[in-house]
C-alpha cells in the first residue's frame, strides 16, 4: 500500500521532482521483491545473476540510492554516469513525460558530485547482494581514463559512456583515431570487466560510426557492449530545447543495434540491451536477438516499483508456454 500510494502521488508531480522524491521515499518501503527462481540466473563476466534485469544508469546519478533500489529485485544496478569534477547539470526543466509514447525526454547534462564524493557514496550504499556497475563518462579522455582506473576498485564492472545525446562534446570519440588511442589507454588500466554504451542508429553514417568503435573495443579485449542511449530529439518543453528520447520509442532501436553487434562479433562478447524494454515479451525479445541481460529505466516510470517482479512474472509465463527452462537457453537458442 505504501509504495501503491507513493507511485500514485508521484505521477502527479513534475519529472524530476518526483524521481527526487521518491528516491527519498524508497528508504522508508518495508517492500523487498523476493521473485527468484532458478530459470531466471545468467552468467555474465561480472558474476552470475538472479535475474537478468539491471538498473539502466542515470537513475542513482549520485550513487547514494543503489542499497535502497536492490530492493526493487533487480540483478544489477548501474549507477552514474560519474565524471572527475562535479556537475550542476543543464538548466531546469530537463525532464518531460510523454504520456502517450510510454517515453521520457532528458537533457540532464550529467549532473553528479565528481568522483571523489561519488565513490564516497557507493562506499556507504553498497548493497550486499546486487552487484554494481558505475557508468563513467567525460569529454576529456585522460579525465576518462583517471574515472575508470579509480571506479573499478569498487565495483563488479564498468560502462564506459561515450554516447550521451546531451553532450555533444562526447562525439570526438567516435573518430576512430580518438577513439583508438583512448581505448588503449583504458585497456592499460583494466581489472574489471568493463561495457562501451553505444547510442542508437539514427542515420547509415550512425551505424558505420558506431561499427567501428564496436571493432575497436573488441579488439582491445574488452567484455561488451551496452546498446543503446537515448535519441536525440527535438523537445520545446525542456530548457535547452533537444534531449535524449527513452522508452518505447526506442524499441525497435535497441534491436537493431543488438542484432548488428552479435554479427559483428563472437558470443563471449556481452550485449546488455537497453531502450524500451517494459515487459516480459520486450525481454524475451531482447534475448531471442542475442542480449545476455536487459536494462529498465522508463519501465519503472510507468510500471511503478513492481516494475521487475511483473516483468519477471510475465516472462516466466512466455518461456513455458515456449518450452524454455531458462533464459540463457532463449539466447542459445535463437
Amino acid at each position: 500500500m505504501f509504495l501503491r500510494l507513493g507511485y500514485a502521488l508521484l505521477r502527479k508531480l513534475p519529472p524530476e521532482t518526483a524521481h527526487d522524491l521518491g528516491l527519498r521515499l524508497l528508504p522508508l518501503s518495508p517492500y523487498r521483491m523476493n521473485y527468484a527462481e532458478e530459470c531466471f540466473t545468467v552468467d555474465t563476466k561480472f558474476g552470475r545473476l538472479k535475474n537478468p534485469v539491471g538498473l539502466a544508469a542515470g537513475f542513482d546519478k549520485h550513487g547514494t540510492h543503489v542499497k535502497d533500489l536492490a530492493k526493487l529485485g533487480f540483478g544489477y544496478i548501474v549507477a552514474g554516469s560519474v565524471t572527475r569534477n562535479f556537475r550542476k547539470g543543464s538548466p531546469k526543466p530537463r525532464i518531460v513525460r510523454r504520456e502517450r509514447e510510454n517515453a521520457l525526454v532528458n537533457a540532464m547534462g550529467f549532473p553528479n558530485p565528481g568522483l571523489e564524493q561519488f565513490l564516497k557514496n557507493i562506499d556507504e550504499n553498497r548493497p550486499s547482494e546486487t552487484p554494481v556497475v558505475v557508468s563513467v563518462a567525460d569529454e576529456k579522455p585522460e579525465n576518462l581514463v583517471e574515472c575508470y582506473a579509480a571506479v573499478q576498485k569498487n565495483v563488479a564492472a564498468v560502462e564506459i559512456n561515450i554516447s550521451s545525446p546531451n553532450t555533444p562534446q562526447l562525439r570526438h570519440y567516435f573518430e576512430p583515431s580518438v577513439f583508438r588511442n583512448t581505448a588503449a589507454s583504458l585497456a592499460a588500466v583494466k581489472t574489471k570487466p568493463t561495457y562501451l554504451k553505444t547510442p542508437p542508429y539514427a542515420t547509415q553514417n550512425d551505424r558505420e560510426a558506431v561499427n567501428r568503435v564496436v571493432k575497436i573495443w573488441y579488439e582491445n579485449g574488452f567484455d561488451g557492449v551496452t546498446a543503446v542511449n537515448a535519441l536525440l530529439v527535438d523537445e520545446p518543453n525542456v530548457a535547452v530545447g533537444r534531449g535524449g528520447l527513452s522508452g518505447r520509442p526506442l524499441f525497435p532501436y535497441m534491436l537493431e543495434c543488438v542484432r548488428n553487434v552479435r554479427e559483428l562479433v563472437d558470443e563471449g562478447f556481452e550485449v546488455h540491451a537497453v531502450g524500451g524494454i517494459s515487459t516480459g515479451s520486450d525481454v524475451f525479445e531482447a534475448f531471442r536477438n542475442g542480449a545476455n541481460t536487459v536494462q529498465i529505466y522508463t519501465a519503472l516510470i510507468y510500471r511503478g516499483p513492481y516494475a521487475v517482479e511483473k516483468i519477471l512474472r510475465e516472462l516466466k509465463e512466455i518461456m513455458l508456454k515456449r518450452g524454455f527452462d531458462s533464459v540463457e537457453q532463449i539466447r542459445t537458442r535463437r
